[in-house]
């Protein structure tokens, strides 16, 4: 299995986390100026950090041993000349992947942005929140997570083609290529997507809906459209000219809106989950996180698996999204901080 080094924030960390999974051996370089997270220090290390040997030292020299013992580095940096102090250039893994707002070319190479910034310079803000009030941005940290997602696709296909590389990825990049549906409304419909709450607006209905004991959303494109309107004891509506094709639907939305809303209304989640496995039609409904954790398909794929802490008490967490030959990759444990002034 590969050695994976790990230099930097949460992109880097998620990077690793997703390189132990699979198996490899990481190590983690530690800062002894953590950024702050969306959760606990605690929390973020329980999710990022299990199965990695984690070591603090600002030693360049020992990082860059570490770095020649390894078959891919991961470093993640607030500019690329960050990266390049690092001593990034010199290290001589056979994959090496830098992490930076802006990537380490063009002008804005040293420039510093904050996610959030980040998902408004990628346009994301501007579709996010309702109509005619100020934009929101995303929680948690996913322009991060993705771009270490980005990062561990692209340092697999380079072992896997046995080919030594040098990989670059900017993270207002990464946000971009996550996009594409509003890259593809604008350049093969000419629209510009805008900010309608939980309405997707272009594909109608698509909407959040109040049911008797919380919230259901639907999601109904056109195949579904008439198994949709036996769902809702409607079928009427197939014949009804404000509703006969998609965009009919979304010029007279609200009507349609007021019609499910009164529909669903009365009935439970599970009454509304039960009818649409009836209709096949494709619905979900707004779960609590107790209900997420004892989900039966999640637990039936063993999704959660424990994590044991330095206290020897463990928690719940979430695994990554495949099992490696037909099973799960065994439980994990955080493990202390080694603290390295020099040396091996």
């Amino acid at each position: 299995m590969d050695r994976v080094l790990e230099i930097g924030g949460f992109a880097a960390g998620y990077c690793g986390r997703l390189f132990v999974q699979g198996g490899a051996e990481v190590v983690r370089i530690e800062s002894a100026h953590a950024p702050l997270g969306w959760v606990s220090s605690t929390a973020l290390d329980l999710y990022l950090h299990p199965g990695k040997r984690r070591v603090l030292t600002d030693n360049p020299a020992l990082i860059a041993e570490l770095a020649s013992h390894a078959d891919i580095v991961v470093a993640e940096g607030a500019t690329a000349n960050v990266i390049d102090e690092l001593g990034f250039n010199q290290w001589h893994a056979p994959v090496k992947v830098a992490i930076t707002p802006f990537g380490r070319t063009g002008p804005k190479r040293n420039w510093r942005a904050a996610p959030n910034v980040l998902l408004a310079m990628g346009g994301y803000t501007n579709l996010m929140g309702d109509a005619n009030r100020a934009p929101l941005t995303l929680p948690g940290h996913y322009v991060e997570f993705q771009s270490g997602g980005f990062a561990y696709t692209a340092a697999n296909a380079c072992r896997l083609a046995d080919e030594a590389n040098v990989i670059d990825i900017s993270m207002l990049e990464v946000v971009m290529s996550l996009s594409q549906f509003t890259t593809v409304m604008w350049h093969c419909a000419g629209n510009i997507r805008s900010r309608h709450g939980s309405d997707f607006w272009s594909v109608v209905p698509t909407n959040l809906f109040q049911c008797s004991d919380g919230w259901v959303y639907v999601n109904i494109v056109p195949t579904f459209w008439d198994a949709f309107t036996v769902f809702i004891d409607h079928p009427e509506l197939l014949v009804d000219e404000r509703f006969t094709t998609n965009d009919l639907r979304m010029k007279n939305r609200d009507v349609l809106h007021e019609i499910i809303a009164a529909a669903v209304a009365s009935q439970s989640r599970a009454e509304l989950q039960a009818r649409a496995g009836e209709h096949r039609v494709p619905i979900g409904v707004v779960l609590t996180v107790a209900e997420v954790l004892d989900d039966a398909h999640l637990a039936e794929r063993s999704v959660w698996q424990q994590v044991t802490r330095m206290d020897g008490q463990s928690v719940r967490s979430p695994r990554p999204a495949w099992w490696l030959h037909d099973e799960p990759q065994p439980d994990l444990k955080l493990t202390p901080v080694e603290v390295v002034r020099g040396g091996n």
